[in-house]
């Protein structure tokens, strides 16, 4: 995060996301410049900073107005950064203690201004990571009747020294879609339940029930952190390399931190039929294993019972 490039050029489009930790930021001859793209810092209660962005156009550019506010960090499924009104996690929101020192101003070709925004971080602030983001956009450009708006979103992202910082998350969807033949789209969705950012990696392995292991996918490890509160897709696909036989198949899906941690497993199941049809199927229960060990006591006391029982009977009887 703080190896991230401090500064943006944008075509101008409609809307253009920097990711934290993710892929270098768009260059361009033309359109919004903002140096000071992102904010990422260790902070401790009580503490109070400022942060300086850059704003400007080309020479090129049209003049236009420029708008800048603070909203929530959202994130899609696909791990694009976008603002919001409001977030998963709101307790982790750094939006209450974000200041601008200005919300609006005029650039004219070539020109630029700087916006100081001023972080003020509560005595009670708590634990895990803090998270906001800052929309400097431009007003619609362009002829035509149709105006263009070009936008930078600069992350804020604030970790509270020397406190728990809670990497954890949930599977909460993993989807079987048939996709022609015996071919396989396989989803998954993970949900970061933690209070803290990070990377994640994952695997597929799919099996015959009770089975050998036919294959295993592994799902690359992101570009860009996921946000607490928010949810990350998975996209894999399976080809058999021959006709699967008839029977019933389980899924298992493994969400991982990038040094391997497992966070999340979840399993599903298809079935293939007769005619070599894919279909899906409920997870079969495995059933609880024989213990051995236990059944041979169980069976050991019960012959000793037996025993006792038939000599004091032989005893009554006089034999």
């Amino acid at each position: 995060m703080r190896s991230a490039l401090k500064s943006l050029r944008l075509l101008p489009v409609v809307l253009i996301v920097m990711m934290l930790l993710a892929a270098p930021p768009v260059a361009a001859d033309k359109g919004l410049k903002v140096e000071g793209a992102i904010l990422a810092a260790n902070v401790t209660p009580g503490q109070n900073l400022t942060h300086e962005m850059t704003v400007s156009i080309g020479t090129d550019d049209e003049a236009t107005d420029i708008t800048v506010r603070v909203g929530e960090f959202g994130q899609s499924l696909t791990g694009t950064y976008e603002l919001r009104e409001t977030a998963g996690n709101n307790s982790l929101s750094a939006v209450p203690f974000i200041t601008l020192d200005k919300e609006s101003f005029h650039l004219e070709p070539g020109g630029s201004e700087v916006v100081t925004a001023t972080i003020q971080i509560p005595d009670d602030v708590g634990a895990g990571g803090r998270y906001a983001l800052i929309n400097i956009q431009t007003g619609p450009t362009g002829g035509g009747g149709v105006g263009t708006i070009s936008a930078v979103n600069v992350p804020v992202a604030l970790t509270i020294e020397n406190t728990t910082l809670v990497r954890q998350g949930e599977i909460t969807e993993l989807d079987i879609e048939a996709a022609g033949g015996q071919t396989l789209n396989l989803d998954t969705i993970f949900h970061n339940t933690g209070n803290y950012h990070f990377r994640i990696k994952g695997q597929i392995t799919i099996s015959k029930f009770k089975g050998q292991t036919l294959k295993a996918i592994p799902l690359p490890l992101t570009s860009g952190s996921i946000i607490p509160g928010m949810s990350l897709q998975f996209k894999a696909n399976y080809q058999p390399e021959k006709a699967l036989a008839k029977g019933i198949y389980i899924v298992k899906s493994q969400v991982m931190l990038a040094d391997g941690t497992v966070l999340a497993e979840k399993r599903a199941a298809f079935q293939v039929t007769n005619n070599g049809t894919v279909i899906l199927a409920e997870v079969p229960a495995e059933g609880k294993p024989i213990n051995w060990l236990m059944l041979g006591g169980i069976i050991g006391g019960a012959v000793a019972i037996g025993l006792v029982i038939f000599f004091v009977r032989r005893r009554r009887r006089g034999y």
